[in-house]
């Protein structure tokens, strides 16, 4: 896998048939564009720990 801070994470997510997964690239994608996980969480309109969570474990797998 790329490294995240190249990860194309918006590119992955327009391929993604996945909803669940598509939210979750989305997710990523906003946090390394410079979003808050709170503004993350308005944008997507999901719970604040389901992006932490997503984050979190993203981050601390790359």
């Amino acid at each position: 896998m790329e490294k995240p801070e190249t990860t194309d994470f918006r590119s992955l997510a327009r391929r993604e048939k996945n909803a669940q997964k598509r939210s979750r690239l989305l997710a990523l994608a906003h946090f390394s564009e410079g979003h808050n996980r709170s503004e993350i969480t308005k944008i997507l309109k999901v719970s604040r720990t389901s992006v932490n969570k997503w984050v979190d474990d993203f981050w601390s797998k790359a």
